[in-house]
């Protein structure tokens, strides 16, 4: 189950005290969280792409956002102006990942498995070009034109007036586990909520009115209604796998695609060439108490909640080894017993749902050359935060400093220099896309 959005502090049971998510913590409180999972990109495509590939964005050049930066006729290189008016010209991405390279799905139906994908897609093509026999509702879309029927999604018939999209794509993940519960399966239920546009069932949002503080850090009327629809789904298909018997052998996996969007800005990019800037905003969520959300690699925008439930490695716990979305795909092939990927930047971390210790990686590397421009490196507890912008390294203590406040830089240089050329090298062995600094303007030591 990969929810839309979704921050790390969204849920109750990683401290959210306004949204309410019942069954999402009673899903934590029998299984097993992962307290420190991370996205593998900040945005959507790239990390979906991830999760079905089991390979880096950086090693796809996906590494934004569909339709943001992917190459057309009409569309040129995006160009962001910088302080001092150097500009920084943003890579282009491709618009979906290579067709015929080994998927989750594709693996799995090699091995007999059913596999099926309901949901927000927004990687370019269709699930059923990536190895899902059973498709719907996939809009390339990063959203749905509307949460209430008709939703304006061409491969989703639309329901009765008024049906709210988060309850129909569960009756839909309902209506497969049924008729496939005589089979192993994979079934991808890809919500497109809490994602704008803000819309949920009126009658909920006003009860969320009466209980808002504005003073709060979380206090979107709307938002929390829809995370509450969310929750209600995942509180209907796990009951759906106990019902039919399934639970002893299914793993139920809830996780986000990246961190919360806090706020929406009317032009949210305040550098871009040719275009003016607004200072209006949306408060939507707050990540608290990470740093930033969406669209950066500081903390709030990469960690999502993460929960594994069911199955026969079924455990109640909670693991602090770090996870990553290019995990998922060599996991759940090895529970499996099918054919692993050729390539993957990802582990298999069935280990730690069998209790077993820690894995055979120190390091998880991310690559985001786009909007906030930034690549990162987590070793151990230490994290690097390198801008393309400033071509300046962060570098932060998670264990003492989760909030990544206190930039330790000045303080270490020689290990921030070190952590540095550990991320550089990376990204040259993944043959990743940098930005650049446009022909004539100063370049640093971060080219």
């Amino acid at each position: 189950m990969l929810a839309d959005d979704l921050g790390w502090a969204d849920v109750g049971y990683e401290g959210s005290r306004f949204q309410r998510t019942s069954e999402i913590d009673r899903l934590a409180s029998d299984g097993l969280v992962f307290s420190q999972a991370y996205a593998a990109s900040p945005v959507c495509s790239p990390s979906r792409a991830a999760l079905v590939t089991g390979l880096s964005p950086a090693r796809l050049h996906l590494t934004s956002v569909l339709g943001a930066n992917t190459p057309t006729e009409d569309a040129g290189e995006r160009e962001v102006e910088l302080e001092g008016g150097a500009v920084l010209v943003e890579p282009t991405v491709v618009d979906r990942p290579p067709l015929g390279v080994p998927t989750l799905a594709s693996r799995l139906a090699e091995r007999g498995y059913r596999t099926a994908w309901i949901g927000k897609w927004h990687l370019g093509g269709r699930p059923s070009e990536y190895g899902f026999e059973d498709v719907l509702a996939d809009s390339s879309a990063g959203a749905t034109a509307s949460y209430f029927s008709p939703y304006g999604i061409p491969t989703l018939p639309d329901g009765p007036r008024g049906e709210y999209l988060t309850d129909r794509l569960t009756d839909e993940a309902v209506r497969f586990l049924e008729a496939n519960r005589e089979r192993p399966f994979l079934l991808v239920l890809s919500h497109y909520a809490p994602h704008l546009p803000l819309q949920a069932p009126p009658e909920l949002v006003k009860e969320y009115q009466a209980r808002a503080d504005p003073s709060a850090p979380q206090h979107n009327p709307v938002y929390a209604a829809m995370v509450e629809r969310l929750d209600a789904s995942v509180g209907r298909v796990r009951a759906t796998l106990e019902r039919l018997g399934l639970a002893e052998r299914t793993l139920l996996v809830f996780t986000s695609d990246n961190g919360g969007f806090e706020e929406k800005r009317v032009e949210r990019q305040r550098h871009v060439v040719g275009r003016e800037a607004s200072s209006e905003t949306v408060h939507i969520t707050s990540n608290q108490p990470l740093r930033s959300g969406k669209g950066h690699l500081y903390e709030g925008g990469v960690r999502v909640p993460l929960v594994v439930w069911g199955g026969p490695l079924a455990r109640a716990g909670t693991c602090a080894v770090p996870v990553i979305g290019t995990d998922f795909a060599p996991t759940f092939l090895a529970l499996a017993g099918a054919a692993p990927l050729a390539t993957t930047d990802g582990v298999d971390f069935s280990p730690l749902l069998r209790g077993e210790g820690a894995l055979a990686r120190d390091a998880l590397a991310f690559h985001f050359p786009h909007q906030a421009s930034q690549s990162a490196l987590r070793r151990g507890d230490e994290k690097l935060v390198y801008s393309w912008a400033s071509e300046k390294s962060e570098l932060f203590d998670l264990s003492s400093d989760p909030s990544e406040a206190h930039d330790l830089a000045p303080e270490r240089p020689e290990r921030a220099g070190a952590l540095r050329a550990e991320l550089f090298a990376w990204l040259d062995a993944v043959g990743a896309d940098r930005p650049r600094r446009k022909a004539g303007a100063q370049a640093g030591a971060g080219r």
